[in-house]
C-alpha cells in the first residue's frame, strides 16, 4: 500500500489541529464547527434560527461511493479542510459541547482493527494534545462480516473540562478506509445520545468502492491523492504552518524541493547526509533569511547555535516529529521540525542544523516581548561540539 496505516492517526491529528486553529477565528455570529472527534462547538445559535426538534427524524448524505444518515437537526459544519469528506454538527447543545460526527476517507490496505489500535494508542500517549486529554479505551468490537470495527473511548476535552465519548466506525474495502468520528458529551450519550450514534453506525454503507479519497495536499496546490513516501514531510510541514503561522502557508517552491529531495528529510544515512551537505549554500545564513527569505526557499542552508527547547512527539512506532528552538551564532532565532528522534540532544546543547528555511514565524516570549524566528524544515541535525 501507498500509505501506511500508522499515517491514519498522524493524518486525523493533524486535521484536528488544522481546524481548531481556524475555528478559534469564528465570529459569534457564524456557525460553529466541529474538528474530527473533538472540536469545541459553542452554541451560538438565536432562538429564530433554532429549529423544532423532531424525534428520531434523520437526514441522509450522499458521498459518490458512501451513504450514512445524521439527525435532521444537526448542519453542516462547513469546514474547510480537504481530509474531512463530510461533517455535521448540532447547533443547539445543552451545554458548551456539541454532539458531531465527521467522516474521513485514506487510501489504506490496513485492517479495521489495525488503525483502531493505531487511534488508541496514539491517543491514550497523549498524542492529542490539551484537546484530548485522559484518554481512555473503552470498548473495540469487530465487525467482521462489513469488514469493519467500532471503537469506543472516553476522554476530557481540555479546553472545557468535559467529558466527552468518542466513538469511531472503521470500516475497509481492502483500498481505502472510512473513518467515522462521532463525538458526544458523556451525560447526553448516557441519556439516549449511544441510540443516536448506534443509528449513524448501522446507516452507515459503501455504495460503490471507487476511492475518491480526499486530496490531503490541496492546501499545498499538489495533485496528488494521498500520503506517500515521496510528499510526507512536505505534507506534514504544509499542516504544520498554517497551524504555527496566522494566513500561513508552505510555498509551492518549498513544497517542490522538499518532495523532490524527499529522501533527505529526514537524511538517516552516511549516503543522504552526505547528499545533505552538498547541497547546502554556505553563502548564506541567517542573516539573509530575516533580510528576505524568498530568495532562498528552495535552498538549504546550514546554522548553528544552542537548544533552547527541544520537544519529540512519538506519533507512532517508526513515526516521531521533533520540534526544536535555537539561537544561532548571530543571536537569531530559528524553530525547526524534524521527522524523526534527535537521540541525545538536549536543551543548552551546541547542534548544527541543515534545512530548507520556509517561513517567518512571530511569538511571545517570556520578557513580555515578540520574538520573530525562522520556521526551517530540518534535514540533519547534530550535537557539535
Amino acid at each position: 500500500m501507498r500509505s501506511s496505516v500508522k499515517f491514519t492517526l498522524f493524518i486525523l491529528l493533524l486535521t484536528a489541529m488544522l481546524t481548531a486553529c481556524s475555528s478559534e477565528k469564528k465570529t459569534a455570529e457564524e456557525s460553529p464547527a466541529p474538528t474530527p472527534k473533538e472540536e469545541v462547538v459553542k452554541n451560538t445559535s438565536t432562538d429564530d434560527t433554532k429549529e423544532k426538534e423532531v424525534p428520531n427524524k434523520t437526514q441522509q448524505f450522499s458521498g459518490e461511493n458512501f451513504s450514512f444518515s445524521y439527525p435532521s437537526t444537526w448542519k453542516d459544519a462547513g469546514l474547510d479542510v480537504p481530509q474531512i469528506t463530510a461533517a455535521f454538527v448540532n447547533p443547539n447543545p445543552q451545554g458548551p459541547f456539541a454532539e458531531n460526527v465527521n467522516l474521513i476517507i485514506e487510501e489504506s490496505s490496513a485492517t479495521p482493527q489495525e488503525a483502531a489500535d493505531i487511534s488508541a494508542e496514539g491517543l491514550a500517549s497523549g498524542a492529542g494534545g490539551e484537546l484530548i486529554q485522559n484518554y481512555k479505551k473503552l470498548n473495540y468490537m469487530d465487525i467482521a462480516d462489513k469488514a469493519a470495527g467500532i471503537l469506543e473511548a472516553e476522554y476530557t476535552q481540555g479546553e472545557l473540562n468535559a467529558q466527552v465519548i468518542l466513538t469511531q466506525y472503521f470500516v475497509s474495502d481492502g483500498q481505502a478506509m472510512y473513518i467515522l468520528s462521532i463525538a458526544s458529551p458523556k451525560d447526553a450519550y448516557d441519556n439516549g445520545g449511544k441510540a443516536i450514534v448506534q443509528n449513524i453506525i448501522d446507516s452507515f454503507e459503501i455504495v460503490n468502492a471507487n476511492h475518491a479519497v480526499a486530496d490531503p495536499n490541496a492546501n499545498a496546490g499538489t495533485n496528488n491523492d494521498d500520503l506517500t513516501e515521496e510528499n510526507l514531510f512536505a505534507e506534514m510541514m504544509a499542516y504544520i504552518i498554517p497551524i504555527e503561522v496566522e494566513n500561513g502557508a508552505l510555498d509551492q517552491k518549498n513544497y517542490n524541493y522538499i518532495v523532490k529531495n524527499y529522501t533527505l528529510f529526514p537524511a538517516l544515512t552516511r549516503e543522504t547526509q552526505k547528499k545533505a551537505i552538498a547541497e547546502v549554500n554556505p553563502n548564506i545564513d541567517s542573516r539573509h533569511l530575516f533580510k528576505n527569505i524568498n530568495p532562498y526557499l528552495e535552498q538549504m542552508i546550514e546554522v548553528s547555535g544552542y537548544v533552547v527547547e527541544i520537544m519529540e512527539e512519538e506519533i507512532d512506532e517508526g513515526l516521531t516529529v521533533t520540534e526544536i528552538h535555537i539561537i544561532d551564532d548571530y543571536d537569531n532565532s530559528i524553530f525547526g521540525y524534524y521527522a524523526h528522534t534527535t537521540g541525545d540532544i538536549l536543551q543548552d546543547d551546541y547542534v548544527t542544523m541543515r534545512g530548507v528555511p520556509a517561513t517567518y514565524y512571530s511569538f511571545e516570549n517570556i520578557s513580555g516581548g515578540t520574538t520573530n524566528s525562522v520556521l526551517m524544515g530540518i534535514s540533519t541535525i547534530e550535537k557539535t561540539p
